[in-house]
């Protein structure tokens, strides 16, 4: 029978508003509109860089990102190569969060994938100030992906997921409004009984890993 411990780690500092919330390893909620600075790792990889109210996220690769609907977000391209495309749901990707790779190199289907107009869902390589700007509205909740034009460049791809505005706050787990230490007490029993409030970091799984995706989505406050 699994079990955890309930010891209150010093990551519970307070629920507070934030612009940027690391969900999981790679997974990041961005819940305010920033610019995302995109660069590359050779053929395998996007790197993105970002600034908002929580500070300077760099370097991450082939992130996750979470947005939300009403927030306008930029992407551009900072480094030569490898244009940027954002594609619906039927463009085929297979991986984690940061290390997703789309499964296939023919360029017809990554056009029929692509958000139309495709000149507007693209974003050329620098030096060009060509970017994506994308304001979301509640009609874009849903799943997408980003990657690399270039048929062959498989690896530089990542996947994009928009919620509402008004989604449930997953960090209040005992549903009382508010998000508070005693959440932390509901998350062991939601964990120790495998009830559904235990998934935080939406795998669909109950794990400790879930515990992590708790302190991330606490701090962010709701």
């Amino acid at each position: 029978m699994k079990a955890i411990t309930a010891t209150v780690v010093a990551a519970i500092a307070g629920a507070a508003a934030a612009d940027t919330t690391e969900i999981s390893p790679s997974r990041f909620l961005v819940d305010e509109g920033v610019t995302f600075e995109i660069g590359h790792l050779s053929a395998l990889d996007y790197t993105f860089d970002w600034t908002d109210d929580s500070g300077t996220i760099s370097g991450e690769v082939d992130p996750t990102l979470v947005l939300v609907s009403g927030q306008t977000y930029n992407f551009i391209r900072t480094s030569g190569s490898h244009p940027l495309v954002i594609c619906n749901d039927t463009l085929p990707i297979s991986g984690d969060d940061g290390e997703i790779t789309r499964l296939t190199s023919d360029g017809a289907v990554i056009d029929a994938a692509t958000l139309t107009p495709i000149e507007d869902f693209r974003a050329d390589p620098g030096p060009t100030t060509d970017m994506i700007v994308w304001t979301l509205t509640d009609d874009d909740i849903g799943t997408y992906s980003y990657t690399c034009r270039i048929t062959g460049h498989v690896a530089m791809t990542g996947k994009i997921e928009v919620i509402a505005a008004d989604e449930p706050c997953l960090a209040d787990v005992n549903g009382d409004g508010m998000v508070t230490p005693t959440d932390f007490t509901a998350w062991v029993g939601a964990f120790n009984s495998n009830a559904p409030e235990c998934d935080q970091n939406g795998d669909g799984m109950c794990t400790p890993t879930d515990f992590t995706a708790w302190v991330g989505n606490y701090n962010a406050g709701c």
